[in-house]
């Protein structure tokens, strides 16, 4: 659950006017988004004990199969081991700590490029030449250290922590409220990635909130749109739901152009949905596809986004299909490009002298919950 926030004591200073009711509220104080202690804060209490999406299971289909990934700056390594099981393992070598694989591709086993140490897939060490002369070593008690992992949807998370939540508690919202739709029968035909000059939180919150769509996306998503004053879900944990929505998919038309998943047959074809899982993954429910953005802190200012979009088998075994993904990447591109343009703004005001934060609209609810749920974190640790 969310700490109990003490206004007067939240580390980013008094914040009495972001915890009144949305008529009332006002947004945050800008040292949430630009004072280098936050992150740290944010680091210790948010990204080594939280669950993170990194990928999908599909695109790790035959053992030996890997990705390397890194969570603020610790180095995770995703791997399919022999028995054909998802594992993830801290990325460092037993000796020095260098990576043991970088990238995405397949391998037998993982070879520190420093000193040849040799693990197996289920990260047991193998092979570490001149060792032994070394008093006390004992290779088979030596092995990189495993991470939890979480399968839900055909995603695969990880945490870094040795006890964290149960990932059955910290999915149970977002099965409830996305279950029936079979993710995992869902194919990755896109992914995306960007560094942006803004801190991660000004991203997730951009992505629920509504309020700028029919100003800054007047000319590419505002078209389709029916209304912007819609109903929020808000759950523990910061969770924002928005369950149904009129809008048209990714496309010049606002048409759909792939195939239709078949869990939403029968569904108008503007039916939308989008949700926020935190602490730092949006998603984004069309007809025709699903796509998940997650937003990771580079330094307090500067962040990179990931994101992957995903189609029905049939629309990924379609002749078309590349034509398909062309034109939804050039309308995420310009939509995308709508959006960093003002995250950046906003860093740029976060940390100016002459910064005061304005007023809250009732279309902010869901950013308004997000960012109560941050303050939260960040007290969780102080007795607040």
């Amino acid at each position: 659950m969310d700490a109990e926030l003490n206004p007067s004591t939240s580390p980013v200073g008094p914040v009495h006017a972001v915890l009144r009711d949305i008529s009332r509220a006002s947004h945050a104080p800008g040292a949430l988004y630009s004072d280098p202690r936050i992150l740290a804060l944010e680091v210790d209490r948010v990204f080594r004990t939280d669950w993170f999406c990194l990928a999908r299971a599909e695109e790790l289909p035959e053992p030996g199969d890997f990705a390397s990934f890194r969570i603020v700056r610790e180095p995770v390594l995703v791997c399919r081991d022999q028995m054909g099981r998802i594992r993830a393992y801290s990325n460092m070598c037993r000796h020095r700590g260098v990576e043991v694989a970088t990238g995405r591709g397949r391998a037998r086993q993982f070879v520190c490029p420093y000193h040849g140490w040799t693990y197996d897939l289920d990260g047991r060490l193998r092979g570490a030449g001149y060792m032994q002369d070394s008093e006390g070593f004992d290779r088979d008690r030596c092995r990189l250290p495993e991470l939890a992992v979480g399968i839900w949807g055909g995603w695969i998370f990880v945490t870094l922590t040795p006890d964290p939540e149960p990932f059955a508690d910290y999915i149970a919202v977002f099965e409830e409220k996305f279950g029936y739709l079979q993710l995992d029968t869902l194919r990755v035909g896109l992914r995306v990635e960007a560094d942006l000059r803004c801190n991660w939180k000004l991203m997730v919150e951009n992505f629920i909130d509504f309020y700028h769509i029919n100003v800054l996306h007047r000319d590419t998503v505002a078209r389709f749109m029916k209304t912007v004053d819609l109903p929020y879900d808000l759950r523990r944990g910061g969770q924002v739901f928005i369950d149904e929505y009129d809008t048209g998919t990714l496309s010049e038309s606002g048409e759909m152009t792939a195939c239709r998943i078949p869990a939403l047959e029968g569904r108008s074809p503007r039916f939308s949905q989008t949700a926020v899982l935190p602490p730092n993954l949006n998603f984004f429910v069309r007809p025709d596809y699903v796509s998940v953005y997650t937003s990771w802190p580079l330094t307090v200012d500067t962040m990179r986004m990931t994101g992957m979009i995903l189609w029905t088998e049939q629309t990924m075994a379609k002749p078309n299909r590349d034509q398909i993904i062309a034109e939804f990447k050039v309308m995420l591109d310009r939509v995308l490009a709508e959006d960093f343009s003002m995250v950046e703004s906003l860093q740029n005001a976060v940390g100016a002298a002459g910064f005061t934060p304005g007023r809250m609209c009732r279309l902010e609810r869901g950013v308004q919950h997000y960012i109560k749920h941050c303050l939260s974190r960040l007290c969780a640790m102080d007795g607040a």
